[in-house]
């Protein structure tokens, strides 16, 4: 009787699959997989090179000579880990780098490295990396140095405000290693193993999929964090509203308002107390005073401007309008002066307050300062220049507003530098 084949053409068979899914199929599967990883990198590093783009625009918008922004650029990069990433600036007239971590490299021409860009991703119609940049063009995928370099993945975004670009490299020798390491695994071992190398390969696949797809949600939320304390400190600097103005790249921001309070508050006899104290502890003091006024202010929707010296300036209604501007303003400057006394007994202020219209905005390019401007701002800090100490001393515009709800002690006319006779009151 005839030996059937079917074993042997089973055997055949399942071996030759085997063969071919462990040297073709598999492998091609991990390139698939190595290209959407880099592509992910791409997403990645973009989002890094138009942050730093626009800070980049945002100080040049703003006035900031170019060294300076290349200064301040430096800064931010110096002590970066090459083999885990870095950004730089290239200038696209010249090609040379005008910021690197590698400080050696700053002034070295983009044409030293021999990169070619690979657009697609697939190591065909590799073109000159510098040839991209010169020409002030934007785009991702890979760097190929040759000479068994590592192979980067980079994004590199033209600034042509001043035809620079940033570029945000990361190494991928890393998971070229791990997939090379695979490939090998399924060359030799498919034949002999068949089916049996099939789940742990595809575990491993998986595995390194989800290692490096993780890695690069780390890395977002790197981004996102970094991205979180600028706008914590720009909200620091500036009332938040107009922080967001900033933010999305509004260039001068101004603005009328035709109804706003505005306080002044002046310690008395403030600079015979500097002669008598020591400056650590007369700087702990006005903090001490200071921060009790940022708390009232917050309390009441005030919003404090600025400290010069011993004075403290604030103002309800801007930036955003509301209608009952003055009730608020004039509860915390009565908490104010028992604030004061609660801290320190022998000390006192002044308080100053009027209403009207002011014209508010940002000035400045390096440290910004949100700040009011208009005959109301002059007034309220001339009622308390003429004020008295532990006194709130308004204006005849306030006591208009608030007379119904608050009382007052008429003062009288009283004579004014630069207005003349104007009628006052002191809030009780």
């Amino acid at each position: 009787m005839k030996k059937s084949k079917l074993p042997l053409y089973t055997f055949l068979a399942v071996f030759l699959a085997m063969l071919l899914v462990g040297v073709f199929a598999l492998p091609v599967f991990l390139n698939i997989l190595q290209t959407r990883y880099f592509k992910l990198q791409t997403e990645v590093n973009y989002r890094q090179a138009k942050s730093m783009a626009q800070f980049v625009k945002s100080r040049i918008a703003q006035g900031t000579p170019k060294d300076q922004v290349l200064e301040e650029f430096q800064a931010s990069i110096a002590g970066t880990e090459m083999d885990k990433g870095f950004v730089c600036v290239i200038d696209q007239n010249t090609t040379n780098y005008l910021s690197h971590p590698m400080i050696n490299t700053v002034g070295m021409s983009v044409a030293t490295k021999n990169a070619l860009y690979d657009a697609n991703y697939d190591g065909k119609g590799l073109i000159k990396w510098e040839e991209e940049v010169g020409q002030g063009k934007s785009g991702g995928g890979l760097l190929h140095y040759g000479n068994d370099m590592p192979i980067e993945i980079v994004y590199f975004y033209s600034i042509p405000e001043v035809d620079w670009t940033i570029s945000s490299h990361e190494n991928s020798s890393q998971i070229k290693a791990e997939v090379d390491r695979i490939k090998s695994y399924l060359t030799y071992g498919s034949a002999i193993f068949g089916l049996l190398l099939a789940f742990p390969i595809s575990f491993a696949v998986r595995r390194v999929s989800r290692g490096y797809e993780g890695k690069i949600e780390q890395q977002n939320l790197l981004l996102e964090t970094e991205r979180k304390k600028s706008d914590v400190l720009l909200e620091n600097i500036l009332p938040p509203v107009i922080a967001n103005r900033m933010k999305q790249n509004e260039e001068m921001i101004v603005d009328h308002y035709d109804g706003v309070s505005v306080l002044f508050c002046d310690i008395v006899n403030f600079t015979s107390l500097s002669a008598q104290t020591a400056p650590e502890d007369l700087v702990t003091l006005l903090n001490q005073i200071f921060s009790e006024f940022d708390r009232l202010s917050k309390a009441y929707g005030v919003e404090k401007i600025k400290t010069i010296g011993d004075a403290y300036m604030a103002v309800c209604g801007v930036p955003e309008p509301i209608s009952d501007h003055a009730a608020p303003i004039a509860k915390m400057a009565k908490e104010m002066i028992a604030v004061v006394k609660k801290i320190d007994q022998g000390l006192n202020v002044r308080i100053g307050l009027h209403c009207g219209e002011v014209v508010a905005g940002v000035i400045g390019t390096r440290k910004f300062s949100y700040d009011l401007w208009g005959d109301t701002v002059n007034t309220a800090y001339l009622f308390e220049s003429h004020g008295e100490k532990g006194k709130v001393h308004c204006s005849q515009a306030i006591y208009e507003l608030l007379k119904d709800r608050f009382e007052f002690e008429n003062r009288g006319e009283i004579e004014i530098k630069g207005k003349g006779k104007l009628p006052s009151y002191f809030l009780l």
